[in-house]
């Protein structure tokens, strides 16, 4: 998946001249992932800063806040009730055009 657009005016990224009226398109995949900023780019870093998860300026997400509050809570519940977790596999990324975890499999610690 990505963003679809027309370059404006003519603009050099990464070193390539993006011609203007050139039709590209923005991965949404590549978020976070640069390894230029990021010095270990596929690494699960919830901290990670600064992200783009939520999007950015005008395109920032509606739904941002909810999905933080709801985070914090499922996460400080779970860590609550089990204070000391240890992975019980390691975790699977489902590889698409978005990169995600398909499974991130936790214990409480003997």
């Amino acid at each position: 998946m990505g963003i679809a657009r027309t370059a404006t005016s003519d603009a050099v990224i990464g070193g390539v001249t993006i011609p203007r009226s050139s039709q590209v398109t923005v991965s949404l995949g590549a978020a976070n992932r640069d390894p230029s900023r990021f010095p270990d780019p596929d690494a699960l870093q919830l901290g990670r800063d600064p992200h783009v998860t939520f999007g950015h300026g005008i395109h920032y997400c509606v739904g941002a806040r909810l999905a933080r509050i709801e985070g914090k809570i499922a996460f400080g519940t779970l860590l609550r009730r089990f204070p000391e977790l240890v992975l019980a596999a390691e975790p699977e990324w489902r590889e698409s055009f978005i990169r995600g975890l398909a499974s991130f499999r936790v214990r409480p610690k003997p």
